[in-house]
C-alpha cells in the first residue's frame, strides 16, 4: 500500500494544487471578508492535503521520521499563524495569506528534498518573517506618517545598497551581500521595500512632469548603484517597477513606451560593458554550442524539465543536483522535474492570482499612496517571478534572481513576506473604512 501511495502521490499533489488554485480564482469574485472566509477555509483543506501527501511521500521513500518534525512546524506556520492573523486583524485578506503559504509550502517540499539543513533554515526564517509581518500590518494601519517619508526612504535605501557596493562580498562576480556573525543577508532585497514606499509616496503627491523627472532621478540612482555592484537582475527589477508605477500613477502610456525604449538601450549598453551579461546571452541564444561551459546550467535545466513531463517523476526520483545552484536560480526546474509541469503551471497560477488580488485592491482604493503601493508590490512580485521562471525555461536570458517563497534565500523570503503583509495592512484599513461607512449609514437611517 505504501509503495502504491509513493507511485501515485504525484497525481494527488497536482490535483490538490489544482483545486486550491480553482478556489483562489473563484475567490477573486468576492469583495467582502465574510464571503472570502468560506473559500479560504476550503483552500486550507487543499493546502493541508497537498502538504500531507508530499511529506508522507518523502517519509515513505526515505524511511526517516525526522522529516515529520519539519512537516509539523510547516503545518503550524502555514495553518495556525494565518488564524492568529485573522484574530488580530479581522479585516485581513485570508486568501492572500493562503496563497503565500501555498508558495512557501511548495518551496519547502523541494528544499526538503534537496537539502534538509537549508530547508530547516528557510522555515525558521519564514516563521520570523511571518511574525514580523503581523507587526507590519499594525505599523501600516497605525502610522499614517508613512505616506510623507518619500525622500527618507530613498536616502536610507541608497545608503544600504551603497554600503554593499563598497563593502559587500563578491558572489559569482557581483557584490550582493554582507555576512555578519555568520548570517548572510542581501540588502537589495530589503531595499525593495523602501524603494516601493519611496515611489508610492512621491507619486501620490504629484504626477506632473517635473515630479516624474525628480522621482526618476532617485530611481536612476538606485539602478546605477546596483549596476556598479553588477547586481543587474535587481537593477532590472527596480527599473521596471519605476516604469510601471509611473505609468499607473500618471495614467499615461507614453511613460511605458519611453521606459521600454530606454530599457532596451540600457540592455545593449550592459551587454557591451559586462562580460557576464555576454556569457548569459550566449547561454540563452545557443546553450548547446557551449554546453560544457556557459550553457551547462540552462541545458541541465531543460533536460530536467523534459524528464519531468506533465506529471513529474515523483518526489525523490529526479536528479536536480545535476543543476548548479538549483536551490536558488533553477528551483523551478527542480519543481517541474519531480512534481511535473502541471504543478509548475499551478504555482505560476497562484502567483498570478496574488497579482490580481493586489491589482483589485489598488482599483478599490482612493488614497493615492496606498493605491500606488499596492500596484508596486503586485508588479514587483509578478515581475520577479517572470524573470526567474523565464530564465530557467530559456524564455529569456537568465538574470540570477530568486523565485519568491520557493527559492532558497532568507533575505528574499523575509522581504517578500513583509511586502505582502504591508498589503494586508492596506486590506485591513480598507475593511475598517468600509465598516465605518456602514455604521454612518445605519445611524443616519435611524
Amino acid at each position: 500500500m505504501a509503495s502504491l501511495f509513493v507511485i501515485y502521490s504525484k497525481y494527488l499533489i497536482i490535483l490538490f494544487l489544482a483545486a486550491f488554485l480553482g478556489c483562489g480564482l473563484y475567490g477573486l469574485s468576492f469583495h467582502s471578508v465574510r464571503e472570502q472566509g468560506v473559500v479560504a477555509n476550503v483552500e486550507c483543506v487543499f493546502l493541508f492535503l497537498m502538504q500531507f501527501s508530499a511529506f508522507l511521500t518523502i517519509v515513505l521513500r526515505t524511511q526517516q521520521m525526522r522529516y515529520l518534525i519539519l512537516y509539523a512546524f510547516l503545518q503550524v506556520l502555514t495553518l495556525a499563524l494565518p488564524v492568529l492573523g485573522v484574530l488580530l486583524y479581522p479585516g485581513i485578506n485570508r486568501l492572500l495569506l493562503n496563497h503565500m503559504c501555498m508558495l512557501l509550502s511548495a518551496g519547502m517540499i523541494i528544499l526538503t528534498r534537496l537539502d534538509m539543513a537549508k530547508a530547516k533554515r528557510q522555515l525558521a526564517i519564514a516563521a520570523a518573517s511571518f511574525t514580523l509581518g503581523l507587526l507590519a500590518v499594525w505599523v501600516m494601519k497605525s502610522f499614517k506618517v508613512l505616506k510623507k517619508l518619500g525622500w527618507v526612504y530613498m536616502a536610507v535605501g541608497l545608503l544600504a545598497i551603497g554600503a554593499v557596493l563598497v563593502l559587500g562580498q563578491l558572489t559569482r562576480g557581483a557584490k550582493l551581500s554582507f555576512t555578519v556573525a555568520g548570517i548572510t543577508f542581501q540588502p537589495s532585497e530589503f531595499v525593495k521595500i523602501l524603494y516601493v514606499l519611496f515611489l508610492a509616496s512621491l507619486l501620490a503627491k504629484d504626477t506632473g512632469i517635473w515630479q516624474v523627472v525628480l522621482v526618476g532621478v532617485g530611481a536612476a540612482a538606485h539602478v546605477l548603484v546596483l549596476v556598479f555592484s553588477k547586481d543587474l537582475g535587481s537593477a532590472l527589477i527596480y527599473f521596471a517597477v519605476y516604469m510601471i508605477m509611473v505609468t499607473v500613477a500618471c495614467h499615461r502610456i507614453v511613460y511605458l513606451l519611453l521606459g521600454t525604449a530606454a530599457g532596451a538601450g540600457a540592455s545593449v549598453v550592459a551587454y557591451r560593458l559586462f562580460s557576464h551579461v555576454q556569457v548569459r546571452f550566449q547561454a540563452w541564444k545557443d546553450p548547446w554550442s557551449v554546453i560544457d561551459d556557459q550553457g551547462y546550467q540552462i541545458t541541465q535545466s531543460l533536460f530536467a524539465m523534459s524528464r519531468g513531463g506533465w506529471f513529474g517523476l515523483g518526489i525523490g526520483k529526479g536528479t536536480p543536483g545535476d543543476i548548479p545552484h538549483v536551490e536558488t536560480d533553477f528551483v523551478f526546474s527542480a519543481v517541474v522535474e519531480e512534481l511535473g509541469l502541471l504543478f509548475g503551471i499551478g504555482i505560476v497560477g497562484v502567483g498570478i492570482v496574488i497579482f490580481l488580488q493586489l491589482i483589485q485592491l489598488a482599483a478599490d482604493l482612493k488614497d493615492g499612496f496606498y493605491k500606488n503601493l499596492a500596484v508596486g508590490i503586485g508588479f514587483l512580485y509578478i515581475f520577479q517571478m517572470f524573470l526567474t521562471v523565464g530564465g530557467g525555461t530559456k524564455f529569456i536570458p537568465l538574470t540570477g534572481v530568486t523565485l519568491p517563497f520557493i527559492s532558497y534565500g532568507g533575505s528574499s523570503v523575509m522581504a517578500t513576506t513583509l511586502l505582502f503583509f504591508m498589503a494586508e495592512g492596506i486590506f485591513v484599513m480598507r475593511q475598517e473604512e468600509e465598516l465605518k461607512i456602514e455604521r454612518r449609514k445605519k445611524q443616519k437611517g435611524e
